[in-house]
């Protein structure tokens, strides 16, 4: 796992100055304090292809991970960042398709905050080990069902709608992290395609069917940053 965040945070450097075949891009990013405890978040962004022919790749357009999670999945990922500062912490925002894809445990019943987030981290801990151990499970079969077809020129159009509880303390091993009152935050999405690299995950047969598929994208896209308000 820590040679796959290594390889996460360095492809974007490896793949900076390429002619790229696909964009995603923010388009908007709006909030509203839907009650007083909490703030509704409505991320809308595109996926387009860039090329004059149809393109393929594994991604699940509607799920979406922070980025120092699972490097094997197939959804989109994201980065928060608070100025120039990357936070990497789990459980800033919630959604309806989270909690029923995550199973996600109501803490709020753990009064001592380090018990909280240390039962926090645990579950995502074990999430992410559940989600590789799947994906090592998985064949060709199963990851047919992701793979994401655009139409030359074709853009494509997403809304994810997210919920933060105001909680502004994070804490995630040995460091800390407090969502600054007054700062500036920005989030970033980006897809980090792969082929090869489920070469071990399947048949030989499977792999060769995999590699005839024309078109089949891989590599790191990378939207522009976006600002998101965490002011009060």
């Amino acid at each position: 796992m820590n040679n796959l965040r290594f390889l996460l945070l360095l492809l974007p450097i490896l793949f900076f100055g390429q002619n790229k075949s696909i964009k995603i891009n923010i388009v908007s990013v709006t909030s509203i304090d839907s009650i007083p405890e909490e703030r509704k978040f409505t991320i809308n962004y595109s996926i387009e292809n860039t090329t004059d022919k149809e393109i393929s790749f594994f991604l699940e357009p509607e799920k979406l991970f922070p980025a120092h999670s699972n490097a094997m999945g197939t959804g989109v990922f994201y980065k928060l960042f608070q100025e120039n500062d990357e936070l990497i912490i789990n459980g800033v925002f919630t959604n309806n398709r989270t909690i029923k894809s995550f199973n996600l445990p109501d803490f709020s019943s753990i009064k001592d905050e380090k018990e909280r987030e240390k039962a926090f981290k645990e579950f995502f801990e074990e999430r992410m080990k559940s989600q590789n151990d799947s994906i090592k499970k998985n064949s060709i079969k199963s990851l047919l069902n992701s793979i994401y077809h655009l139409k030359p020129k074709e853009t494509k159009i997403y809304s994810i709608v997210w919920y933060w509880d105001k909680k502004r303390y994070f804490k995630r091993d040995e460091f800390e992290y407090y969502l600054d009152e007054k700062g500036t935050f920005y989030i970033q999405f980006y897809l980090f395609l792969m082929k090869e690299q489920y070469e071990n995950k399947m048949t030989k047969e499977d792999y060769e069917s995999l590699m005839k598929i024309p078109n089949f994208i891989k590599g790191v896209y990378q939207s522009e940053k976006a600002e998101i308000n965490f002011r009060e």
